[in-house]
């Protein structure tokens, strides 16, 4: 019946613990449902919020086009050092673009139809090159500015080709502040903006011939952030000059090989990549049915046109304006809005991530994304999301952990309580079939004597015996059986009131000790065993506090164990030792009988525990000895052990307090 139970406990031990594993994972599906649904929120609060930032800002600002107080030039400049994010911006009517302009134009028949120009031009290559030079020079201040950028453009290329280029470097630099001019101001002196861009390039290569590369390539680098700054119409009109007389320069100068094959305008440099789609916008706004389409009115909002051929897309703003049929347009950079996001982002900026249709990530974390959304109306064509990174998960993985962890405590105290019940249940088994044996070896022991005092009695009272030698034999036989009877009703009272109540006082262990081997000696002498020798080391007078009783009969119990296992091939051995340990007294009795196999050693001092085999129980132990001594050094506060011992045999070993813990 016992099995039956302790499986069920078990069973629902274990279907405790699966429930307890299935409702902590549930937890922990419920919790990552609330913190997906929670960055979720957050995501899309964020986006809400900034797309309604960039519409804001491009409704305030579309309306500033029309206005006459403001350039669109100056506007276009404004927004772009304010709002990188801002491109250009572009103003037209239905049929005409009015901003951007083209660029200045160079009246250049004009120019050359000049009586001095003219003859410059004839001289040219009938004489030396300084001298033709000269004649350039001479036309300088004969008309505007465009004759004198023509003139000291064409003199300089006659001074390079003349190898003087300090002559050439000086003539430009006399004709300052034309020569630092701006592109993009070009128009407004009404300067060309290509011929200034020609005049800046004779420049670099008068100051590379020199000897000051350092400062060509400085020059390089301001023309290359100049050009791909212009706006479209004055960017296309220089842009041939840029991939081959500018980029070839710097990548020279890089030590990069330059292959006019593959070296123009290139998707992988940011600023070239932005120039291209500022031409594909401008490409756009001039196309017919872009100037003639109805655009929405700023207060239906603005139109998000996307222009797919660049990579990354063309991004324009249009919307019709309010006064007169002006129409308005503000290009935006997709990096620009991008950095824009991850900068009101604030503390969660480190685990967005922005990626295209196939994953690539464009900026942000590359960690696994834990919650996404499409851009929606502005860049549909991208994702946004939150990465793992975000989530609490440590507190998560904690409180799960803990949860998991009753669950595993509780089923450990569960399987030890059950493990502990079996095995006390195994041990009270085992201690009630001892001692059923102990009763049955008792039983056996006692009716022994029993039976042989009742047959001698029975014979003596019919008078079978009249001798009265042998009556007086009979009854020294009948004596001493009730001697042993006696004996072992003692032995079996003893262990069952265990060591005598009696209070600890002062004794010398070594003359009590003394006194045992002294009575022993005389014991081992009329036993039946030949030869059998007891000794005592022992220091004189060792003081202590103890039961004198119970440690007696302790010691009485081994000296009687050694007496009863001893070995019939040798001469009985018993060597008796007393010495001080620190705040202990150790008593050995050690000696050269059959000895204590390895695996009973700790389970002798159990009651009715005892070893069975040949040669064993000759004196008809019923294993209660040995949990006397046991209980004896546990009432003076110490142990007792079975060591092998040196002589072949056993040695136990009690390890008692010198003073006394209590009666």
């Amino acid at each position: 019946m016992r099995p039956v139970i302790y499986a069920t406990i078990g069973v629902l031990l274990l279907i405790l613990a699966g429930i307890g594993i299935r409702q902590a994972q549930n937890w922990r599906v419920d919790a990552e449902v609330r913190e997906r649904d929670r960055a979720q929120e957050q995501l899309d609060q964020l986006l809400t919020a900034w797309e309604s930032a960039v519409d804001e800002r491009i409704r305030l600002w579309l309306p500033v086009l029309a206005s006459t107080e403001t350039a669109p030039s100056k506007f276009e400049a404004y927004l772009r050092s304010e709002s990188p994010w801002v491109d250009s911006v572009y103003l037209w009517e239905p049929g005409e673009v009015l901003f951007p302009v083209e660029p200045f134009p160079e009246n250049l028949p004009a120019i050359q139809t000049h009586p001095c120009v003219a003859r410059a031009m004839a001289a040219t290559g009938a004489e030396d090159e300084m001298q033709t030079a000269r004649r350039y020079l001479a036309c300088q201040h004969s008309g505007d500015q465009q004759m004198l950028l023509y003139t000291t453009s064409q003199a300089a290329e006659l001074l390079l080709d003349a190898d003087h280029p300090d002559l050439a470097d000086r003539l430009i630099r006399d004709i300052n502040p034309l020569s630092a001019l701006e592109l993009a101001h070009a128009a407004d002196y009404r300067v060309n903006a290509r011929r200034l861009v020609e005049l800046r390039l004779q420049h670099t290569r008068a100051v590379q011939a020199v000897g000051r590369e350092d400062l060509s390539e400085h020059w390089l680098a301001g023309m290359r952030q100049e050009i791909l700054a212009l706006d479209a119409p004055t960017l296309q009109s220089v842009l041939d000059l840029y991939t081959v007389g500018i980029k070839p320069q710097i990548a020279a100068a890089a030590g990069t090989p330059f292959r006019p094959d593959v070296s123009a305008m290139s998707d992988d440099d940011p600023l070239e990549a932005r120039a291209l789609r500022r031409l594909s916008a401008w490409q756009l706004v001039r196309d017919e049915d872009w100037l003639n389409a109805e655009t929405p009115t700023l207060t239906e909002g603005p139109k998000l046109m996307i222009d797919s051929s660049s990579d990354p897309p063309t991004l324009l703003y249009v919307a019709k304006l309010e006064v007169g049929n002006l129409h308005g347009g503000i290009q935006v950079d997709q990096d620009g809005l991008l950095q824009t996001l991850f900068y009101v982002a604030g503390t969660l900026r480190q685990h967005l991530t922005v990626r295209d249709a196939t994953d690539h990530v464009l900026m942000g974390s590359e960690d696994p994304v834990f919650v996404y959304r499409s851009f929606g109306r502005i860049m549909p064509f991208l994702q946004v999301g939150i990465t793992e990174g975000a989530v609490p998960r440590v507190a998560t993985d904690q409180t799960l952990y803990a949860q998991l962890g009753v669950i595993a405590i509780g089923m450990l105290v569960g399987v030890f309580a059950l493990v502990n019940l079996v095995r006390t249940d195994r041990e009270q088994v085992e201690i009630l079939n001892r001692q059923r044996e102990f009763m049955t070896r008792v039983t056996h022991e006692l009716k022994t004597p029993l039976a042989g005092i009742r047959v001698i009695a029975e014979n003596l009272e019919m008078g079978a015996y009249r001798d009265t030698a042998q009556v007086e034999n009979y009854a020294r036989i009948i004596i001493g059986e009730a001697e042993r009877l006696g004996a072992r009703v003692d032995e079996v009272i003893k262990a069952a009131n265990g060591p005598a109540r009696e209070d600890a006082r002062a004794l010398d262990l070594s003359r009590l000790l003394q006194e045992l081997v002294v009575t022993w000696r005389e014991r081992y002498a009329t036993s039946g065993a030949p030869g059998a020798t007891i000794e005592l080391d022992a220091p004189q007078g060792l003081p202590m506090h103890g039961k004198v009783s119970t440690l007696r009969d302790a010691v009485t119990n081994l000296l009687d164990n050694a007496l009863k296992y001893r070995r019939e091939d040798r001469p009985l051995t018993v060597k008796v030792r007393a010495k001080v340990s620190g705040r202990h007294v150790l008593i050995e009795v050690e000696d050269n009988g059959l000895g204590v196999p390895a695996a009973m050693r700790t389970q002798i001092f159990e009651k009715f525990r005892r070893v069975e085999g040949p040669g064993r129980g000759m004196a008809g132990g019923h294993g209660l000895g040995l949990s006397f001594v046991s209980e004896a050094a546990r009432v003076h506060g110490g142990t007792i052990e079975c060591k092998v011992s040196r002589m072949g045999g056993s040695t136990f070993v009690m390890r008692i307090r010198r003073e006394s813990r209590g009666a």
